[in-house]
């Protein structure tokens, strides 16, 4: 069964239990106000969404309003959730990179911070049906490897799990395998009625889960006749998994952004577009560079062989 840890056990009280099940719940993660404030932030997005909400991209299977670009349309997420000091701890110990490298005889330690791959809401709405069990870690096209325990460097990508509102397994909580990040990828057993090994990861208001790219579970289905299940959803991944140069133009105007913002309303986000960067300058620091506006070490990420932050100055 999943662990259960209160937020202020220890750091590798959670690094442990991710390593032995690839998850965890957090318990005293936010305080109800913030909650609603986050949810408030998000529902004209919701609402818009509804009409659509028949989407099928990637694991979604029709029935699910959604909120894209969340940390930019949500203040409360991008400051209480995505920069949660825990969330980011974790992501440093399981996905950050850091390599020593040699210069002629002289040794130099480079680093590559965890950057955002997509920030979401989901709203499953009645009639929803269960996900299929996958990996998350298939977007980019991750290998796996049968072990018997967690070695660091295993997974590329880290994900947080903010409830708007209670889970449970009648509104589609979701589904998951503690332990199948150690499989390998050979052919899942999840016995003859597809079962075996999954528990719901049902959570109340205030509380996160926390997994491993690499993980299988899958959103359950909405069994109610009326409601909705509302979870603030936001990946993070290894820093090297970006283009070396960035080719995409670092100011554009406003109609073209727009254009182009209509194109990013898929399942996977491409931060330089998803974010003007008037509205970036106004992020933290930390989120600034998670985003991408920092170069991954030595040198991935360049924009006029200059990491690219000093756009954001400008």
């Amino acid at each position: 069964m999943v662990q259960r840890l209160s937020r202020d056990a220890s750091l590798q009280s959670f690094i442990g239990a991710i390593e032995r099940d690839g998850c965890v719940v957090v318990k005293d993660f936010a305080n109800l106000s913030v909650i609603k404030a986050a949810n408030a932030e998000v529902q004209s997005y919701l609402d818009a969404s509804l009409a659509e909400s028949g989407s099928t991209v990637g694991a979604l299977n029709g029935g699910t309003a959604t909120c894209t670009r969340l940390i930019g349309r949500s203040q409360t997420v991008r400051e209480e959730f995505f920069s949660d000091a825990l969330f980011q701890s974790l992501a440093d110990h399981f996905i950050g990179l850091e390599i020593e490298i040699w210069y002629g005889d002289e040794p130099k330690v480079q680093r590559s911070d965890p950057l955002l791959s997509i920030s979401i809401t989901m709203s499953s709405q009645p009639g929803c049906k269960a996900q299929k069990l996958h990996r998350d870690d298939k977007n980019h096209h991750a290998k796996h490897v049968k072990a018997d325990e967690y070695s660091k460097g295993r997974d590329m990508l880290l994900g947080l799990f903010v409830p708007g509102c209670d889970t449970t397994e009648a509104n589609g909580a979701t589904r998951i395998v503690p332990g199948s990040h150690l499989w390998g990828d050979e052919k899942p057993d999840f016995g003859p009625d597809g079962t075996k090994g999954v528990e719901n990861a049902e959570l109340r208001v205030g509380e996160a889960f926390i997994m491993l790219g690499s993980l299988y579970h899958g959103a359950g289905g909405y069994s109610l006749l009326n409601g909705c299940r509302t979870v603030h959803i936001m990946f993070m991944c290894s820093g090297v998994h970006r283009q070396e140069v960035s080719q995409l133009l670092n100011s554009l105007p406003i109609d073209i952004y727009e254009a182009l913002a209509e194109l990013i309303t898929c399942i996977k986000e491409i931060p330089f577009l998803s974010y003007p960067i008037e509205e970036v300058k106004t992020y933290s620091k930390l989120v600034q560079d998670r985003l991408g506006w920092k170069q991954s070490e030595p040198n991935l990420g360049w924009i006029d062989l200059k990491s690219p932050e000093f756009l954001l100055k400008q």
